[in-house]
């Protein structure tokens, strides 16, 4: 249970109060494109959400809020605030960068696509899978006519058990990267149709149309 305190008056006759705040969003354009968080393209446009103190004016019989400073202030993709505003309480949340807090800039983050790290861990698996054949196969060609059945029959088991295991390990990361890149396939496409409606809307056209699903103008033959 939280205590209750009542507002009380700034310098300038302002109400305020530790609880009182005003949070906003807005659209924001970046080039070459901002870097976010949890997402592997660079975002021409974003949505940025801020949080605020704030203070309130009684005047002319109406009451005006006014920001004070400024508590937070996140960037999302198109994507990432379509998820954000569909997903009431599910999960941990929905990534987002973080560009001011604490009354200042946070630093930008370096551009890091998470797909580049995907193919590295699917290249080294490979190579790893690949070298324990290579060393069973050496350990096989480097026995000699006086090696027993047994050394043999153990020298095939263990290039059987390293060529069940390349199977398995290509396997899972060829299904994790396929995974990776339809996600960033699909962020993409919903930042593209995002901004479609934007351009649509700004164009006049009505509400919920977007660029992507006006029919083509058909074409004119020439005499």
């Amino acid at each position: 249970m939280r205590d209750t305190q009542p507002a009380t008056r700034n310098e300038r006759g302002d109400e305020t109060h530790p609880a009182f705040g005003l949070i906003g969003v807005t659209r924001r354009s970046s080039t070459p494109g901002a870097v976010l968080f949890d997402s592997d393209m660079r975002h021409q446009h974003s949505v940025v959400v801020s949080l605020s103190t704030a203070t309130r004016k009684r005047d002319l019989n109406h009451d005006w809020i006014h920001p004070e400073e400024t508590v937070v202030e996140v960037q999302v993709s198109e994507a990432q605030w379509a998820s954000f505003v569909s997903s009431m309480g599910m999960g941990n949340g929905v990534p987002c960068t973080v560009i001011h807090r604490d009354g200042k800039n946070v630093p930008d983050l370096e551009y890091d696509p998470r797909l580049a790290h995907s193919m590295a861990e699917v290249k080294e698996a490979a190579a790893r899978t690949f070298g324990e054949i290579d060393a069973a196969m050496a350990a096989y060609d480097a026995l000699d006519s006086k090696a027993t059945a047994k050394e043999k029959r153990e020298a095939v088991d263990r290039i059987r058990d390293a060529t069940r295991h390349a199977q398995a390990n290509i396997r899972y990361a060829s299904e994790t990267l396929t995974k990776h890149a339809e996600n960033v396939v699909q962020r993409s496409r919903a930042d593209i149709e995002a901004m479609s409606m934007q351009a649509a809307q700004a164009l006049g056209l009505p509400t919920g149309t977007h660029l992507l699903s006006l029919p083509e103008t058909p074409a004119v033959e020439e005499d």
